[in-house]
């Protein structure tokens, strides 16, 4: 470089420099900032109750609004205040794994015995001696037991790696070689003089995965069997992956779901430790998409303070059918029956009273709008209890005679009916759910618009300030996650609205297809898809902002973390001509650098679907940025590793495209600060926006 060169650079870099420390603290002196802290403040005073409750009696129904504790009773249709009784404290939290990880210690249900996991191998205390289970587990040499590997905590929802029988004769633990796992050092304590490595066998696309074994080991004899949980080489085996570990309350068998790697099978498995047997108890199978991983039996399991334990007889969801409707599994049989059968998703189980079974599904005025049906325990003579208008939840009297509603929408406050079984209203509980202080008129409101395709009607709502006026064209911030059964469920309430749109945005979020709530097809139809058919979602969003009087479709932001972040990202580059600026926080660049587990159940084996792993990776799209581009990642980030920063940003330089870069600095799965990133949107799309 020359020297000339270098000067000029120098003398660019500090004028640099000096811009920027005059602009420091920038947000609090910017338009909006005072509004948004207003908003804050206001937000305190701004009241809403859920009115949630439950019965007390099979006649008397107690509640609580804003004024307290009330309770109405059916049979005088009145509704008195409760007295305040004592404050129970609030219960201390369980204590779970870290992030991924699996529980170090189990005891059995008399509390006789306890399980260890230590440096790679199980322990058994009892009686204050303790022996060991194994002796070959080796951390360095990635063999281990009685623990999982990363995949099984933060994917499979796997937090037991061991387990007691009900009877405490049995314990079940596992067995992993990480062998074919290649190692990700991840650097830590960036604050300190010295650093230190985090070192995790990391499986990911097109790399080996870990290998899992069970085993059971006896109490009475000392001894341990390895249960086969698969025939064949454990790569292309159903039983590559094996979790989901139940105990029949008998302590007869031990439960286990297996699927392939692919996981478009899942089996139920039964195994006897007496007889050292396994028998297939279900199987289902979905060659278009993936089997959800589950564990679905999940309506009547108990679960104690580990180990979840069933009743040879349960119920679960499925959506074997292309929808989740509720099912009876019969262990002891080998079979299922189906119960419900409707062509929604039933999304929450309320629970079996009586000869009556009572649920809630998506299927009301729009799939949003959650209903609470009631029918016989065979699923026969189904009948809806609620008012399809309206969103539903409620609470189910002890003997199943009454349900105590909560009704709501988007723009009515949750208020409260009660009906018999049959749907009748018997009363009417007087409630006060809302309150907002005087002069804060912000809203939130529900909309749709059809997808880019114009195959599917997409629903998203939006926050308005209290300041907004008719006519009025706002800046638009997208707010999304956009992953795999995501937001969708939790249906068109009446929520408080977003203290952010009190700096001047309409804050809008999108449910989009790969959500949860609206059947398999809907959820499923991102498959080997993921970073196009969700974003297009998105896109068309965009796009219809131009139709919505509240909306400045030329200024359009968008931000999220995790997979919200993958979303913001590829929105941006993409669409580079309806978004104008995003805030990415630890994003997803591309499927190759995530794990296996959950990148191939929806975008299949990399080998199998390289041209959809190119079209969902955003460096694919360098070259197409044109709005201002956000990235933050944390540097101890072991799930979405800073890789993926690295590597989009490296394709940004090699595009000579301008990026913007925040750093966590030894912080984990994060996001940008709120104050940086409202700064950042307000210059980008309200002051500078052309520049």
């Amino acid at each position: 470089m020359s020297l000339s060169r270098s000067r000029l650079l120098l003398i660019a870099g500090l004028v640099g420099l000096s811009a920027w420390s005059c602009a420091q603290d920038r947000w609090p002196n910017m338009p909006g900032y005072k509004e948004m802290q207003a908003g804050n403040a206001s937000s305190k005073d701004w009241k809403l109750s859920p009115l949630r409750g439950s019965w007390v009696s099979p006649t008397k129904y107690q509640f609580e609004d804003l004024t307290g504790k009330k309770e109405f009773d059916v049979k005088t249709g009145k509704t008195t205040a409760v007295p305040a009784g004592p404050v129970a404290p609030n219960p201390v939290p369980q204590r779970q794994p870290e992030r991924g990880r699996q529980w170090e210690m189990v005891k059995s249900a008399d509390g006789k015995k306890t399980a260890i996991y230590r440096e790679g191998n199980v322990y058994l205390e009892v009686d204050g001696k303790e022996i060991a289970i194994t002796t070959l587990g080796n951390v360095d040499r990635k063999i281990k037991f009685g623990t999982g590997s990363w995949v099984y905590g933060e994917e499979l929802n796997q937090t037991d790696a061991m387990g007691f029988s009900p009877d405490g004769r049995w314990l079940w633990y596992y067995g992993f070689d990480d062998n074919e796992v290649p190692l990700y050092y991840l650097t830590l304590g960036q604050r300190s003089q010295y650093t230190t490595l985090d070192i995790e066998a990391f499986p990911k696309p097109g790399t080996g995965n870990p290998k899992v074994d069970l085993y059971m080991y006896d109490t009475q004899t000392n001894q341990s069997k390895k249960i086969k949980v698969r025939d064949g080489d454990y790569s292309h085996a159903i039983g590559h992956y094996v979790y989901g570990i139940s105990w029949l309350t008998d302590s007869s068998e031990l439960l286990f779901h297996r699927m392939d790697r692919r996981q478009k099978e899942r089996e139920i498995c039964a195994y006897d430790p007496s007889k050292d047997s396994i028998r297939q108890v279900d199987r289902e199978e979905n060659a278009a998409g993936w089997v959800e991983f589950g564990p679905v039996e999940d309506l009547q399991g108990t679960r104690t303070r580990q180990n979840r334990e069933y009743k040879s007889s349960f119920l679960y969801l499925s959506e074997d059918d292309g929808f989740l409707n509720i099912w009876r599994m019969d262990v002891k049989a080998g079979k299922r029956t189906q119960i419900t059968k409707h062509k929604a998703d039933v999304v929450s189980f309320l629970g079996v009273v009586g000869d009556g079974l009572f649920y809630s599904i998506a299927d009301g005025k729009t799939a949003y709008h959650q209903q609470i049906y009631r029918s016989k325990l065979d699923g026969s003579q189904p009948k809806r209890l609620t008012d399809p208008n309206y969103m539903s939840s409620g609470s189910i009297s002890p003997d199943g005679k009454y349900v105590a509603l909560t009704y709501q929408t988007d723009s009515e406050s949750p208020f409260l009916k009660v009906v018999d079984n049959t749907g009748k209203v018997v009363g009417s509980p007087e409630s006060k759910s809302f309150e907002a202080p005087a002069g804060d008129h912000r809203s939130m409101r529900w909309f749709s618009f059809p997808s880019l395709d114009g195959t599917t009607t997409i629903w998203g709502k939006v926050h308005l300030p209290s300041t907004y006026q008719s006519g009025q064209k706002l800046p638009v911030l997208f707010s999304v996650y956009g992953g795999p059964t995501g937001w969708g469920a939790s249906g068109m309430r009446f929520e408080r609205p977003s203290s952010m749109s009190e700096a001047g945005f309409a804050i809008v979020e999108v449910f989009q297809r790969g959500g949860s709530g609206r059947g398999r097809d809907f959820r499923q139809a991102i498959y080997r898809k993921l970073g196009i058919v969700e974003i297009d979602d998105f896109a068309a969003a965009a796009t219809a902002l131009k139709s919505q009087p509240w909306a400045d479709p030329t200024k359009v932001g968008i931000f999220g973390t995790s997979y919200g972040g993958y979303s913001s990202a590829m929105c941006l580059l993409r669409y580079p001509d309806l978004f104008q600026a995003a805030s990415a926080s630890s994003a997803v660049t591309d499927w190759r650098l995530y794990d296996s587990t959950y990148t191939e159940r929806y975008m299949d084996l990399l080998e199998n679907n390289v041209a959809g792993y190119d079209a969902g990776s955003c460096m694919t799209y360098a070259k197409d940025l044109k709005g201002w581009l956000m990235i933050y990642f944390g540097t101890a980030d072991n799930n979405v590793q800073p890789s993926h920063a690295y590597q989009l940003s490296d394709a940004l330089n090699k595009a000579r495209k301008y990026h913007e870069i925040q750093i966590g600095v030894d912080q984990g799965h994060t996001g940008l600060g709120n104050a940086r990133m409202m700064e950042f949107f307000t210059e980008r799309l309200v002051l500078n926006p052309n520049k």
